[in-house]
C-alpha cells in the first residue's frame, strides 16, 4: 500500500488481533512503490483489476489488461467488486 509510512493504523489494528485471527504474516504498513519493486507488482494488479471493474474513458486503454494478463492466475477468472 502507498503511504509514506508515518501511518501506524493498519500496523496497530493487526497488532490487536489474537494470533489465531491473524490472516496476514506481515504487519500491514503503507510504503511508497518506489521503494520495492514488489508493491509496484501489487500496485499495478490493483489499477488493473480496478479498470477492469470501473470502467471509464480515461481507462478505456487497460480495459483488457486483467483477462489478457492476469485472468488465468486468479481461480474466479475476474476481478470481484468489493
Amino acid at each position: 500500500m502507498d503511504g509514506d509510512g508515518t501511518d501506524s493504523s493498519y500496523r496497530t489494528t493487526h497488532r490487536g488481533l489474537a494470533l489465531a485471527q491473524r490472516r496476514v504474516i506481515e504487519d500491514a504498513i503503507h510504503i511508497d512503490s518506489s521503494s520495492s519493486q514488489l508493491i509496484q507488482m501489487a500496485d499495478l494488479v490493483a489499477w488493473t483489476a480496478n479498470a477492469t471493474i470501473g470502467r471509464h474513458p480515461k481507462n478505456e486503454f487497460a480495459g483488457q489488461w486483467y483477462r489478457d494478463y492476469l485472468s488465468e492466475r486468479d481461480p474466479r477468472r475476474e476481478p470481484r467488486e468489493l
